[in-house]
């Protein structure tokens, strides 16, 4: 196995690539922890996003046609699930947990009557890759962020604009506010319910986006678990990053970038062939996600957690 063939600015870039769904649905499962409400349908958002921007995607020929269907069912599920914790104030883990299984079992049974079960499975045509002019050739870099498809650069957009959102508007000062003081934001005419309502929207945005590149911008087809754990991974990032998007979009490209050297790993030893089991590989990622985590957990001295994270908000009432 020769290590030079691995590592190198095709690693990187290949990385970048298979991280940006895990960054998307990480970085709007932070917008919708820092508001208080722990998102655990994040795998459901974004099996359910990546199949409707595939049917769209294949069933239209056009991405743009996908990318929005994608969307639209993420802001769907996003407002279930709002509707579930916010507003039936439901336990948030039980009820995330059962969109997960719910949006399983919809896009398994979709898929089978949309496409069939027998034959060969179908794909949609990849995108072109855009060669950034002038940015391109700058060394290294430009070889690895500017020479992506289109969903790959609105990504990559997406993620500061999503902090900017967060750290530099009123309304984010008002997602912040509900997520660690409820009822300090309610005293101020504050309306914690739609703030909450909005943030996970944002997050069904993101999760439904996150499926779309995912299916549309990486692997060109769906399968019954395309998704392959982004959305779990993505939660546990969010601790990883302290809540803070920036810091969990660093975490997801750690986590790209050993997704895509498990791969160059098992394509240099053999794949199938190699005296080591391919599953070995492929929980590499996941491993290394779960040990930075513990590891930065352990390090904080203080956690960053919204003091009112996974509680629901009740209003009260003085006669």
């Amino acid at each position: 196995m020769n290590w030079s063939d691995i590592v190198g600015l095709g690693l990187f870039a290949s990385g970048l690539q298979l991280a940006m769904p895990t960054a998307l649905a990480a970085v709007g499962e932070a917008f919708s922890e820092r508001a208080g409400v722990l998102n655990l349908g994040l795998e459901g958002m974004m099996l359910g996003g990546a199949l409707a921007a595939f049917a769209a995607d294949y069933h239209s020929g056009s991405a743009a046609v996908g990318v929005l269907a994608g969307v639209g069912v993420g802001v769907l599920l996003g407002a279930l699930k709002a509707f579930l914790s916010v507003t039936l104030k439901t336990e948030q883990v039980i009820n995330g947990i059962v969109l997960v299984i719910f949006v399983q079992g919809v896009t398994a049974f979709a898929y089978e009557r949309l496409f069939g079960s027998a034959g060969t499975q179908p794909e949609i045509p990849a995108l072109q890759t855009v060669r950034v002019p002038g940015l391109a050739s700058v060394p290294w870099v430009g070889p690895v962020v500017f020479e992506q498809n289109v969903l790959f650069y609105v990504s990559l957009a997406l993620v500061p604009a999503v902090w900017l959102l967060l750290q530099r508007t009123s309304f984010g000062l008002a997602v912040r506010a509900v997520g660690e003081s409820p009822a300090a934001a309610d005293s101020v005419a504050v309306r914690v319910d739609l703030v909450r309502w909005l943030a996970l929207l944002v997050c069904g945005a993101m999760a439904g986006f996150a499926g779309a590149v995912l299916v549309i911008g990486d692997v060109t087809l769906f399968g019954t678990n395309v998704t392959a754990g982004r959305g779990w991974v993505a939660v546990a990032l969010v601790i990883f990053g302290r809540w803070n998007p920036l810091i969990v979009f660093g975490g997801a490209l750690l986590f790209g970038i050993t997704d895509a050297l498990q791969l160059r790993i098992q394509a240099a030893s053999g794949g199938s062939n190699s005296a080591v089991p391919f599953e070995v590989f492929q929980a590499l990622p996941y491993v290394l996600t779960l040990a930075v985590m513990v590891l930065a957990t352990v390090a904080q001295r203080r956690s960053a957690q919204p003091a009112a994270l996974g509680i629901p908000f009740r209003k009260e009432v003085i006669e």
